[in-house]
C-alpha cells in the first residue's frame, strides 16, 4: 500500500494563505464599490450636464460681442473728399475712396528737362493731402481713412528725367524807379540769381533753367505824403554844426518845433558837443558828406571815404547811427549811387529852396521856404556854411507863417513816418544791406 501523503497548507506570517485557481484573476468585488462607482457616475454625469449649457451661452455671448465689436468698429464715418462730405469704412485706401466716389485724376507725365513728354502718364499718379499735409507717393499708397479727415486729390505732377547742370550766376544791376522826387530810397536791394543750364540724360537735350532769381538794387524817387493829407513839414539845415547851431535850437525850442540837421562831419568832429545837442533837444541828425565835394565827380574810393568819413563822425560824436544822406549841392545821380557800395540808403533833396546861400535878404528867405508849401514838403535852410544872421531872423518868421496856416514841424524820420507807402526800414533813418546782398557795379534798364 503506498504511503499516504498529507498536504500542509503554506502559512504566511501565521495565516493560511487562500488557494486560487490557475484560472483566476485579481478583481475587486462588486459588493464593494459597484455602489459607490454608480453614484461617482451620476455626479459626473450630472456636473457635465450642468456646464454645458453654461459654456455654450458663453461662447454665444463671445461671437455676438465680437460681432458687435467688428460691426462698431468697421462702421461708416464720416471725412471730407475735395470739399464734400462722404462716407466710408476705416481702412479704406485711398485709391479705393476715390473709386467709390467717383472722383479721377490725371497722372502726371515724364518729361525732358527741355518740357517735352517723352513718356504720357509716367510721372505723378496723383497729388494728395489729408489734413492739410501733402502725401509723399508711399504715405498715399499707405493711407487708410479715419474719421473726419480732409482729403484733397488733384491731377499729378509732371517729373523731369535726370540730368546734369551746369550753374552760372546772374549779378544784380541798378534801376531808378520813379521820375522825380525829393527822397531817392533804395526799395529793393540787389541779389544774385543763379541758372542752371541742364542736360538731359534720357533725351540729350539742353535747357537754361533759372534756379534763384535775380533781384535789381532799385532806387525809388518819391515825394513824401502824410497819410490822410497830415500838414506836416520838415525844416532841414545844412553845413552844420557851427557857432550858429546852438541859437537855432533855442529858436526852435521856443516853437516846439522839431527839424533835420545834415552834418558835415569834419565840422562834426570840431563841435562834438554842438552836435551832441542836436540830438539831445529831440531832433535829428544825418550826414551831409565829410568834407563837402561834388560826390558826383568823386571816383568811388572817394564817394566811399565821404560817406563813411561822415556817418562815423556823427556815431562818435552823437551815438546815432544814420544811412541818410544829403549829398552836398544836390547832386546824386546813378552813377554815384553805383559808386556809393551801398554804404546809404536814403538821399535827400527838398521841395522849397530858401536860397539864403545866397543871403537875399530876411522877408526873401520867408517867401522862398513858405510859398507853395503842401503836407509833406521839405525846405532847405543853412545852419552853417557862412555867415547865418539872415537866418536866424527869418527862422521865426518861417515857423510862425507856417504854423498859422496849421502846419506842424517834424524831423525827416517822423515825416517819412506818416508816409505808410515808405518802407519802414528806410523811415528808420539807419536801414542796412541784408546779409545776402550784393551791391551792383552796373546800370540797368531805365
Amino acid at each position: 500500500m503506498a504511503p499516504s501523503t498529507h498536504a500542509h497548507p503554506t502559512r504566511t506570517h501565521g495565516r493560511p494563505t487562500p488557494r486560487r485557481d490557475a484560472q483566476e484573476a485579481y478583481y475587486i468585488p462588486a459588493s464593494s464599490y459597484d455602489g459607490a462607482s454608480e453614484k461617482g457616475s451620476r455626479r459626473a454625469a450630472e456636473r457635465g450636464g450642468s456646464k454645458l449649457p453654461l459654456v455654450v451661452a458663453l461662447v454665444v455671448m463671445v461671437l455676438i460681442a465680437a460681432g458687435g465689436a467688428y460691426v462698431w468698429l468697421t462702421r461708416p464715418v464720416s471725412l471730407t473728399l475735395d470739399g464734400q462730405q462722404v462716407e466710408a469704412r476705416p481702412g479704406t485706401t485711398l485709391s479705393a475712396l476715390m473709386a467709390d466716389n467717383g472722383v479721377s485724376v490725371k497722372a502726371g507725365n515724364f518729361v525732358s528737362v527741355g518740357g517735352t513728354v517723352l513718356e504720357e502718364g509716367g510721372g505723378r499718379p496723383l497729388n494728395a493731402t489729408v489734413n492739410g499735409a501733402e502725401l509723399t507717393d508711399e504715405q498715399a499708397g499707405a493711407y487708410r481713412v479715419a474719421k473726419g479727415d480732409e482729403v484733397t486729390v488733384t491731377d499729378g505732377d509732371d517729373v523731369i528725367e535726370q540730368y546734369t547742370a551746369e550753374t552760372a550766376t546772374q549779378q544784380p544791376a541798378l534801376t531808378m524807379d520813379g521820375v522825380e522826387g525829393p527822397l531817392a530810397y533804395v526799395a529793393q536791394w540787389g541779389q544774385v540769381g543763379e541758372v542752371e543750364t541742364r542736360t538731359g540724360s534720357v533725351s540729350g537735350e539742353t535747357a537754361q533753367v533759372t534756379t534763384k532769381e535775380k533781384k535789381d538794387c532799385v532806387i525809388k524817387l518819391h515825394y513824401p505824403k502824410p497819410d490822410g493829407g497830415e500838414k506836416l513839414v520838415a525844416l532841414t539845415f545844412d553845413d552844420g554844426p557851427s557857432q550858429y547851431t546852438q541859437a537855432y535850437l533855442d529858436i526852435l525850442k521856443r516853437y516846439d518845433a522839431k527839424a533835420t540837421f545834415f552834418e558835415l562831419g569834419q565840422n562834426v568832429q570840431g563841435l562834438p558837443n554842438v552836435a551832441k545837442a542836436v540830438v539831445d533837444d529831440g531832433h535829428q541828425v544825418a550826414c551831409h558828406s565829410h568834407t563837402h565835394p561834388l560826390l558826383t565827380k568823386l571816383d568811388a574810393a572817394g564817394v566811399q571815404g565821404e560817406l563813411s568819413q561822415g556817418f562815423e563822425a556823427i556815431k562818435n560824436a552823437t551815438g546815432v547811427e544814420t544811412t541818410v544822406l544829403r549829398p552836398p549841392y544836390g547832386e546824386f545821380k546813378e552813377s554815384t549811387w553805383l559808386r556809393s557800395n551801398g554804404l546809404l540808403s536814403l538821399s535827400v533833396h527838398w521841395t522849397q529852396d530858401s536860397e539864403d546861400w545866397r543871403r537875399p535878404g530876411v522877408d526873401a528867405i520867408v517867401s522862398k521856404a513858405t510859398a507853395g508849401v503842401v503836407p509833406g514838403s521839405i525846405i532847405l535852410m543853412h545852419d552853417g556854411g557862412g555867415p547865418r544872421e539872415q537866418d536866424l531872423e527869418a527862422l521865426p518868421k518861417i515857423i510862425e507863417a507856417l504854423q498859422a496856416r496849421g502846419y506842424k514841424f517834424v524831423t525827416l524820420n517822423e515825416l517819412m513816418q506818416s508816409d505808410g507807402s515808405i518802407p519802414q526800414d528806410i523811415k528808420s533813418g539807419n536801414a542796412r544791406p541784408p546779409a545776402d546782398t550784393v551791391w551792383p557795379t552796373e546800370l540797368g534798364d531805365a
